[in-house]
């Protein structure tokens, strides 16, 4: 027809002419469905036939169908065009339907062929592979609303297994979710299929189990990696050379990627494994044989050379280069467009190392390579790959100085990599991005980078249920932290730097006292007291052994040179009880409401950490050191100032304290007694004390001090200011692990005037002053004789808890030691045992109605800081358990002095000063 001739269409033309359109496409589909269904007509119609083809090879399954499976993949190829997101629609409807209007004796018979057709579809190899799984899923979804796990476990539990690998491998959805699902279905199936009944389906599942962890995004990434590792490694021993060859090169392909990616262990020998792994692989995937199996491993080959430690590194990098190459003989963009895209982004990566040839053009190809990835991988289909992309492109206009496409990049990447869906690609591409924004002087872009990558770090750090672990993820992480801080203070916005210098320490305390909280009025519940009578019966075995290595029932004073520290035997079953105690403690953590239930505890902001000041001549005097600098913040109730000590980082400051200081005090006491007045000196000039207190501190009488690191060793109130006097002499000095810990002190609520008073008095029978020190007390705050636990008999293990859970001020006066090889098992010294730190930060000491704790014993306070600003003492310990206050000791005190000072302090108290005056 000539243009302009024949009927006019109208709007109303055109949609009446679409709605006709969809309805043919409708019931073409329809007949497509029907078609299929009817395929099965002559297959196996009893569950045992298809639960046999099922378990003799669910990877090949097609290869052992009948004629009428064969039909069904005729039909599919046919008709790919069809199997779109409205077929999904089509049998959803219809496969409901037919089961609605069937007997119930032809339900189990129709639902096994909507499995075997799922599995079909599952398996298509052409066509759009998102839609075919889309398709799959919904068919195994209908299926077992039959097959249940009720009526029919083996099936159902085939049909989890296949769920799980199309839920592991689907496009569509979020990611985080498919891979939760994925692992759910697999563990579903377990539930029925044991290694002893169906081992061949049973490492089916661990395949897939495997592989749903390895990728997983929710989670610890090393927990999730070596359960990945695991399972793979159980499948492995079900596979064999001789009988499956073709699955046991996919698992040892499957282990060689999360060997290269695995964080436990040694790196460089974890890439040897991953190498070994895939060159295993390639033993059977052979480009003749399976050319696509054998480009993947090839891709996966070159990935882990391009990262390999062993071996000379320009070589390394060429190997991977040609490894890279060679998939791309196979991966080619128009028929694997996806895969070839996957090798481009390798490539990149590969000639961003390379060290041979022109860097400027290695660099130029680098980019094209990342470019090129970027015309398969888009935003809507390949979320995570195009977004990895847009980092990798990022890095290469970084490294050549195109700062606007590198901010563009990585920008575009962090919309898809958030804190919540990829937290650790997102950690690396914020921290990338707070590095640009250093790099040109731009505060503001580097606070933008530096935030999302500790929002994402703090997401893994919640996701993480293993307190050990969570305390990695926060060491990893240390240098963000100081990073953003010193952004803010460029940017001149020191409130912010504090919120953050707050926010990176003391986390453990903070989520331990939290989770006291929680517990705090609630029945411990079962599970955990099981892990608490354990924890408490292999003290008892410690203290048992420890008694047997004692030479007597009393200590010998001759060695303890009249302090009350106390050395405990210890050898190696003492080692391994500890040992065991320590895997209990672990779990204990694991079920911890903090840790379980992945609660954050939200971080303080400015205005709440001002309101911690509660007079005007008061000042929160907060210490952060990095790397080059140590950082002095001085709060107010109406300002923030910052002393910045230059060239005093960490090596500096830190290192020398842990030397000189630690270092001494534990191997030389003698000489630490004898340059502890110099040491003092050279700490307080460092720090500048008497430029902080000239251009800070007017108007201040009190301050309340926040260490850092090793800082937390050191008595401020003895680091001389000049003309004889010390910084105690000029101001009333508290201490606080963190703002935050100080907070749920002050939020605990007041237990009024009335306070009851108990003592625990020299435990072991040889602290004589210890005992005068109790009868002082005694009559000062007139103390009952059932609430002083007096000699080795009294002050047991059982009575101090109980006393402890009475009393509103406890006083220890006993021997007690610090342990810096493992805080954990830092001792107060009883009659009958010890109590541990660890013990104190348990459930099973809930003390909310504590009120001050006075440790009057040794090293009660002393330890050593972890990187992460954490401390494990007594102190923080009883803090932990409920109490408002504790008093300790940073050092083995002297049992007469140490009498003297607690008794003039407890008189000063009753008179009405406060606890700083006293």
């Amino acid at each position: 027809m000539a243009k302009g001739f024949g009927p006019k269409k109208t709007p109303q033309t055109t949609k009446r002419q679409k709605a006709q359109w969809d309805s043919i496409q409708e019931e073409t589909r329809f007949h497509l469905f029907f078609q299929l269904f009817k395929a099965f007509s002559e297959s196996p119609r009893n569950f045992q036939t298809v639960d046999r083809l099922v378990e003799t090879n669910p990877d090949r399954l097609d290869k052992h169908f009948d004629r009428g499976l064969r039909e069904v993949n005729l039909l599919l190829e046919a008709n790919q065009e069809q199997l779109d997101e409205h077929f999904v629609k089509v049998l959803r409807y219809h496969s409901s339907a037919i089961l609605s209007e069937a007997p119930p004796a032809g339900k189990k018979g129709i639902a096994a062929r909507l499995m075997m057709l799922s599995y079909c579809i599952h398996e298509f190899e052409k066509g759009n592979e998102a839609n075919n799984l889309e398709i799959a899923i919904a068919g195994y979804e209908i299926a077992v609303t039959v097959l249940t796990y009720e009526a029919f476990p083996e099936q159902w539990a085939a049909c989890q297994n296949s769920l799980g690998n199309a839920y592991h491998r689907r496009f569509k959805g979020d990611r985080a979710e498919n891979l939760e699902r994925s692992i759910a279905c697999c563990q579903n199936a377990l539930k029925v299929l044991t290694r002893e009944s169906r081992p061949r389906m049973w490492a089916e599942i661990q395949k897939n189990l495997a592989i749903a962890y390895g990728n997983r995004i929710r989670g610890d990434r090393l927990e999730n990696a070596e359960l990945a590792r695991i399972a793979c490694c159980t499948a492995m021993e079900v596979y064999t050379r001789e009988a499956m060859p073709e699955a046991l090169a996919q698992l040892q392909n499957n282990l060689g990627l999360i060997y290269r990616d695995r964080i436990c262990g040694d790196k460089a020998e974890n890439l040897e494994q991953a190498i070994a792994c895939y060159q295993n692989a390639l033993l059977f995937r052979t480009r003749e044989e399976f050319p696509k199996l054998w480009a993947m491993t090839q891709m996966n080959l070159a990935s882990a050379y391009r990262h390999r430690i062993h071996g000379d590194r320009v070589e390394n990098i060429e190997k991977a280069i040609a490894a890279n190459l060679e998939a791309l003989q196979v991966y080619t963009q128009d028929e694997f467009p996806a895969d070839w895209a996957g090798v481009q982004t390798n490539l990149g990566n590969a000639y961003v190392h390379r060290r041979k040839g022109d860097p400027n053009e290695n660099l130029e190809m680098a980019i094209a390579a990342h470019q090129a990835a970027l015309q398969i991988f888009n935003q809507d289909e390949f979320p995570r790959e195009w977004a990895m992309a847009q980092m990798n492109l990022g890095k290469c206009y970084f490294m050549v100085e195109s700062h606007e496409k590198a901010i563009a990049c990585y920008r575009l990447a962090l919309t898809v990599c958030t804190p919540t869906a990829f937290p650790f690609e997102c950690s690396g591409a914020g921290e990338t991005l707070g590095k640009i924004g250093f790099a040109i002087k731009d505060w503001k872009l580097a606070i933008e980078g530096y935030g999302i990558a500790i929002e994402a770090v703090e997401t893994s750090r919640t996701w993480a249920t293993s307190e050990f672990r969570r305390q990695e993820i926060l060491a990893e992480a240390i240098d963000i932290y100081a990073n953003i801080v010193q952004a803010y203070i460029n940017n001149k916005q020191l409130d912010k730097a504090l919120e953050y210098v707050e926010r990176s320490r003391s986390k453990r305390l903070v989520d331990l006292m939290a989770s006291n909280d929680l517990y705090s009025s609630a029945e411990i519940p079962a599970e955990i007291q099981q892990y608490l009578q354990d924890f408490e019966r292999l003290q008892q075995q410690i203290d048992k052994e420890r008694g047997r290595n004692q030479p007597s029932n009393d200590f010998d004073n001759s060695k303890l040179d009249n302090s009350r520290a106390a050395l405990a035997a210890y050898n190696q079953t003492i080692a391994d009880l500890e040992a065991e105690k320590l895997l209990i403690w672990e779990q204990l953590r694991r079920l911890d409401p903090v840790l379980a239930g992945q609660i954050r505890v939200n971080p303080l902001k400015f205005p709440s950490i001002q309101k911690l000041i509660d007079k005007p001549t008061t000042a929160i005097i907060s210490f952060y050191t990095t790397v080059r600098d140590t950082l002095i913040f001085v709060v107010r109730q109406n300002e923030i100032t910052l002393q910045s000590c230059a060239d005093l980082g960490f090596e500096a400051l830190h290192g020398s304290i842990l030397q000189n200081w630690l270092g001494q005090y534990v191997n030389d006491k003698d000489s630490w007694k004898e340059e502890l007045v110099g040491m003092l000196a050279e700490i307080a000039k460092q720090l500048n004390l008497n430029d902080l207190i000239l251009w800070h501190l007017e108007g201040i009488s009190e301050l309340i001090i926040v260490p850092h690191f090793a800082l937390h060793q050191i008595p401020f109130a003895a680091l001389p200011i000049g003309d004889n006097r010390y910084l105690g002499d000029k101001f009333l000095i508290r201490y606080a692990p963190s703002c935050q810990v100080l907070e749920f002190c002050h939020q605990r609520p007041p237990l009024g005037n009335n306070l009851n008073c108990g003592t625990i008095e020299d435990a072991t029978g040889d602290l004589p002053c210890a005992s005068f020190e109790g009868e002082q007390l005694a009559v000062l705050y007139s103390i009952p004789d059932n609430q002083r636990l007096k000699g080795r008999h009294q002050a047991t293990v059982s009575n101090y808890r109980e006393l402890a859970q009475t009393v509103q001020i406890l006083h220890s006066s006993h021997h007690a030691q610090s342990r810096f090889d493992n805080p954990l098992e830092s001792t107060l010294i009883l009659g009958d045992g010890c109590i541990t730190l660890g013990q104190l930060m348990t459930p099973a000491w809930r003390l909310p109605q504590l009120s001050d704790v006075f440790l009057s014993c040794c090293e009660t306070g002393l330890s050593i800081t972890e990187i992460t600003g954490d401390i494990l003492t007594f102190s923080t310990a009883f803090l932990s358990a409920g109490a408002r206050s504790v008093i300790s000791t940073l050092w083995a005190v002297d049992d007469l002095a140490t009498a003297l000072f607690s008794i003039f302090y407890y008189q000063e108290w009753q008179q009405g000063k406060n606890r700083p005056e006293a």
